[in-house]
Parts: structure tokens; C-alpha cells; sequence
């Protein structure tokens, strides 16, 4: 078997240097090699400068602040001029465990019908106190079920096959703040998307993060791309439209402690 190629992206806008650092060295010390790809949205002092000068680490510097969305289309489309087989995300502050890119890759050539492999996080606060696992069990039926409530796993954790994003298209713009929601959305009902029940990143949950501060705006994207991948047959659309109507109109603080609570007990089920 050739050497297969993995390209991790990296996006980052004005990043704190130490949270930059240590996404970074959690990419570069994988079991498995990895090509790393930092995407300097035009932030006000170019990140190449944080970056080690090492051979697998590559940086794109866009020329303005274009969004998360538009920078990861252009990830992705660096990825696959530059024939990588595989793409994975990462986000800055976020850490990669050493085995995350062997495990999904092995995952992937073990399962060729797959184009989308994420995996279980352990979310933690900006303390770094750990709050819950983050993940659905039960294989692409569950994924896909799942995925008419809300994301079955977190964005950093993405780890795609270049062919099905040739297949089935790139990031869109038409679905900023919910861009991750809506491409796992668009390949679970055109392909096929699974998560690993194994735990392989950590993830910061930031009270400052797009969930929070663009709320509103990432509900009416979630709703925009259900209904633009609609299965008027699939029972669990109806419900999750249904969900994400109820959560517009509930305050934050609310649904933020029903969350907590519901990933809580899912993880002390699974551990107990």
C-alpha cells in the first residue's frame, strides 16, 4: 500500500500564542505522520512567526479576515491541489492525542465506504476541568439519526476523505456559524459519516465561542441546513427542526445547563 498523505488544518485568527503552541505540538507529536496546515486568516500579526520551521508544517496567509468558513475552503482546496488523501481539523486551543490521526486513518482503510470520521472528546473548561465526553456511539445509523438534533461530534475531530469532497463539495459559505453542522449534514445524506467511540482530542468549551457570542446566528444556520437537506420520511427531521425552533426561543443559560447535564449523565452511564 502507498504511503497514504494526511493533511491537518489549523485555522487561526489573532491566536493566543500559548493555546497556538500547544494545538500545534499536540499535531506534531501523532504516532502517524501528519502534514499540518495553519491558516493565518489575516490576522493582525502573520502567525508564521509561532510557527516551528519544520518541513511538515506549511502556512497559508490570507490577505484579510475572511471567516472560518472561507478559510477552511481554502484549507481543503490547498489539500487537494496538493493530492493529500485525507484532511483533519483542528482548532486553536483544542489538543490532538498522540494516536487520533493512526486510529481514524485506520478506521478509514478498514471502512472504505466511510468519508467522514470523528471521534469522542473530553470537554473541558478553559481551566482545563473536565466536564463530559462528547460523542454518539452505534455506528453510521446513529450518526446520521443523531445528526437531525445537533452535531454528533465536535468539528476538531473531522477527519475526511479528499475524494468525498470532491464528491460532495466543500465548506459553503451560505452556512456561516454552522458550516461544520451543515457539511457533516450534506455527507451523512449523500455518503456515509461514523465516530469513533474512542476519546481522541480535547476540547475547550469557551464561553467566548461562536456558540455563544453568534448563538441566534448558528441557530438559524442549523435550521437554514436542515431544511435544505429535508427527509420529509425521516421522523428524526421533524424533530429536529422542532428542537432547534424551541432552542431560538430558550434563553441560553437554560439550554446550556440542560446540555451540560445531558452529556454529563450519557458520560457517567458510559464509564460507570
Amino acid at each position: 500500500m502507498s504511503a497514504e498523505r494526511v493533511l491537518a488544518l489549523l485555522p487561526a485568527y489573532n491566536p493566543d500564542p500559548g493555546d497556538f503552541d500547544k494545538s500545534m505540538r499536540s499535531l506534531m507529536t501523532q504516532t502517524h505522520e501528519v502534514d499540518i496546515l495553519v491558516i493565518d486568516d489575516g490576522s493582525n500579526e502573520p502567525v508564521a512567526p509561532l510557527c516551528p520551521d519544520v518541513p511538515c508544517i506549511q502556512v497559508l496567509r490570507l490577505e484579510k479576515n475572511v471567516g472560518i468558513a472561507r478559510a477552511l475552503i481554502a484549507g481543503v482546496e490547498y489539500g487537494l491541489a496538493r493530492d493529500y488523501d485525507y484532511l483533519c481539523r483542528l482548532d486553536v486551543g483544542d489538543i490532538s492525542y498522540p494516536q487520533r490521526i493512526a486510529r481514524q486513518l485506520a478506521h478509514m482503510r478498514t471502512n472504505p465506504q466511510i468519508d467522514l470520521v470523528g471521534a469522542h472528546s473530553l470537554v473541558v473548561d478553559l481551566q482545563g476541568r473536565e466536564l463530559f465526553v462528547h460523542g454518539i456511539s452505534g455506528g453510521p445509523k446513529a450518526v446520521k439519526d443523531y445528526l437531525w438534533r445537533n452535531s454528533p461530534f465536535k468539528h476538531p475531530t473531522f477527519f475526511i476523505r479528499t475524494t468525498a469532497v470532491a464528491q460532495y463539495g466543500n465548506y459553503d459559505t451560505n452556512f456561516n456559524d454552522c458550516e461544520d453542522y451543515e457539511l457533516m449534514l450534506r455527507f451523512a445524506r449523500r455518503g456515509t459519516v461514523d465516530c469513533l467511540t474512542d476519546v481522541l482530542i480535547e476540547y475547550v468549551d469557551s464561553p467566548t465561542g461562536i456558540s455563544t457570542r453568534r448563538r441566534t446566528q448558528q441557530l438559524c444556520a442549523r435550521l437554514k441546513a436542515q431544511l435544505r437537506h429535508a427527509d420529509p420520511l425521516a421522523p428524526g427531521w421533524y424533530l429536529g427542526v422542532s428542537r432547534t425552533l424551541g432552542l431560538m426561543v430558550t434563553p441560553y443559560g437554560w439550554a446550556k445547563r440542560a446540555s451540560l447535564a445531558r452529556w454529563r449523565l450519557a458520560t457517567k452511564r458510559t464509564t460507570v
